[in-house]
């Protein structure tokens, strides 16, 4: 094999491998969606973030000059056979900008024009094309989790609530970090928003929650608050870890932080529905007895209220100082009713209130409570948990009794607990939002179901706590009492993302200037199988060459530059011979020693045939 031939298998063979990886590299991305580093490369880059661009774009800048050479290689051989043929100056004109390359800008010759401007732009764009599939991009890579949750509206789960609730002094924990919380996880935090400040921050046993808990616990490991061991399990509670139940579902997923990473699952919460209204007496009442005690040189009256509502009767007690001053002492009675008790529960509740001394702008109000559990949308971001929307509502049924009691006493305990012998924080919220003009009352009464959704928190917490798998056997071998959970982890890191719709014009560049480099140098074997140059290598872009051609003769007819000379001669039709005053086409059929003896290589002019 001629070193010409071989050189232009290795143009078709190296070029193919070149865009063969690029392709392939394009397959997988398309195949996998997301192609990203290792944390360890993602760092680098982030430190050193020159040192990339620079990378990449010393790399593209050798594969774009290599390819581009290899064209321009098979380009100039194949012009080379080319030229034997009756060619017109403009058509060689054009093939000698192709090899340069640069665009032919003649307007009396649009289409070739406009040829060679598009080719040519293609390999000018080639450098940016590979600089654009070799350099990796921030992007935020989303992965699949999934897991399972303790599922609140399970007969499973409230069968095993009411067994404990049976234990006497089981939740004596229980009712104090309610009393504890429940207050901060609504009243102040709408107290917060009311006084001037935005979206209220709410936190318990470690974990951050934007304006409410909404009855989940954190569902992944990196927001899963405190590590401390848990002091108790069930209503024991008092907080500590609480166990994640959450994995990546791939295992090729897995051990990737990237940069940063912010989740979205489907969670189940609680919730309910409260609707209230002034009093109506054909269906509820309230009363109440007082007796006045001296106490500390003053008196204190202790309350005793009493509801009726079509579902039982409720009791409250309170002490408050007298009202001497009824501007300075506020009494907001909260009945729950019926009692909240684990005996003969329903499914939902009433609550009666009514505001006296400095509250008495509050008349007698009932606001009915239907708990429910739902899917939320909760998002993990910057240690912050956001519950959003919420839907496939399931409402509390009769297999639900003893969830909602637990709900009703917590209820029952705020109401105590919060009153003191001369105001109540519900009340002072209340006012303030009438005097500032801020809020309605009945809006403001349905916020309170924050501390409602508080509740399911903590029964949460209480049950998943770290060690109650191995410690409620019963309940954990029950999959009924358990939830599936799915969601998103996007991870913010470098890497390659099949979306990109630069990738589409990426690969089209590549297999254009592929297929020309090929084709060329397809073309320029087969015309060496069938016309093999014996003399010394002709290459048309270089102005040398042309002249040492031109020198020997065959273009004196040409016209001269005057007289609109070279729109003329454009029109003129060459042909190159291809050393011994013969073209290829002329020796087809007749043997080596036929030919003349002349060795010099010029171009002719080819006589128009007449028509």
């Amino acid at each position: 094999m001629g070193v010409q031939k071989l050189l232009l298998v290795l143009t078709i063979f190296i070029s193919t491998c070149i865009f063969a990886l690029c392709w392939v590299f394009m397959i997988i991305v398309w195949h996998r969606e997301y192609v990203i580093l290792r944390d360890s490369d993602v760092i680098l880059i982030t430190r050193y973030p020159t040192v990339l661009t620079l990378i990449s774009t010393v790399i593209s800048t050798i594969l774009s000059v290599t390819t581009t050479a290899l064209l321009s290689f098979a380009g100039k051989n194949a012009i080379n056979h080319y030229i034997t043929r009756p060619t017109s100056l403009v058509e060689l004109h054009t093939a000698i900008a192709l090899t340069k390359p640069q665009p032919l800008l003649r307007w009396n010759h649009r289409r070739l024009s406009f040829f060679t401007l598009i080719f040519v732009g293609l390999i000018m764009l080639l450098n940016s094309s590979w600089t654009t599939l070799l350099l990796p991009t921030l992007l935020l890579w989303p992965v699949p989790i999934e897991g399972k949750d303790l599922d609140l509206g399970s007969s499973a789960f409230d069968a095993k609530l009411g067994l404990d609730t049976t234990k006497s002094g089981s939740y004596t924990n229980a009712y104090n970090i309610l009393d504890i919380m429940a207050p901060m996880s609504g009243t102040s935090a709408t107290c917060l928003a009311v006084a001037g400040g935005g979206a209220s921050v709410f936190a318990f046993n470690g974990v951050s929650y934007n304006k409410s808990s909404s009855g989940i616990i954190p569902a992944v490991e990196d927001f899963a608050g405190t590590t401390l061991a848990p002091g108790g399990i069930g209503l024991e509670y008092y907080g500590g870890k609480v166990t994640v139940n959450t994995s990546v579902v791939s295992q090729a997923h897995r051990g990737r932080s990237g940069l940063a990473k912010n989740y979205t699952v489907t969670q189940q919460g609680l919730s309910a529905n409260i609707t209230c209204s002034y009093l109506d007496p054909n269906e509820f009442s309230l009363s109440f007895d007082n007796i006045t005690s001296p106490a500390f040189g003053g008196a204190t009256i202790t309350w005793r209220w009493t509801a009726n509502c079509p579902l039982g009767t409720g009791v409250g007690y309170w002490s408050t100082e007298a009202f001497s001053k009824p501007a300075d002492i506020g009494l907001l009675g909260i009945v729950v009713c019926p009692t909240p008790g684990f005996v003969n529960a329903t499914p939902s509740f009433d609550i009666l209130l009514q505001g006296m001394g400095q509250y008495r702008f509050l008349d007698a109000k009932v606001c009915k409570v239907a708990p429910y559990v739902a899917s939320f949308d909760v998002t993990y971001n910057q240690g912050m948990i956001s519950v959003d929307q919420q839907r496939n509502i399931q409402p509390f049924q009769n297999n639900n009794m003893n969830v909602t009691a637990f709900v009703s006493n917590v209820v029952q305990e705020l109401s105590i607990s919060s009153q003191t012998t001369y105001n109540n924080p519900l009340g002072e919220l209340l006012q303030l939002s009438i005097e500032s003009r801020t809020s309605s009352v009945d809006k403001i009464l349905k916020g309170k179901q924050i501390v409602l959704l508080f509740s399911g928190t903590y029964l949460r917490s209480a049950y998943s706590a770290e060690g109650a798998n191995s410690t409620m056997r019963d309940l954990y071998s029950d999959e009924s009492a358990f939830k599936s959970l799915n969601g998103t982890m996007f991870v913010t890191s470098y890497g390659w993302y099949r979306g990109r719709l630069t990738y589409i014009y990426i690969v089209a560049i590549f297999t254009v200037i592929w297929a020309a480099t090929v084709l060329t140098a397809a073309y320029s074997l087969i015309q060496e199988r069938t016309h093999p140059q014996t003399g010394p290598v002709f290459d048309v872009s270089n102005p040398v060459h042309l002249m040492m051609a031109s020198s020997a003769g065959g273009l004196e007819t040409l016209a001269g530059f005057e007289d609109g000379g070279v729109m003329e001669n454009e029109r003129a039709r060459v042909r190159f011979l291809n050393g011994r005053d013969v073209a290829p086409d002329d020796a087809v059929g007749r043997t080596t020693s036929a030919w003349p003896t002349r060795s010099t290589m010029r171009f002719e002019i080819v006589p128009k045939v007449p028509r």
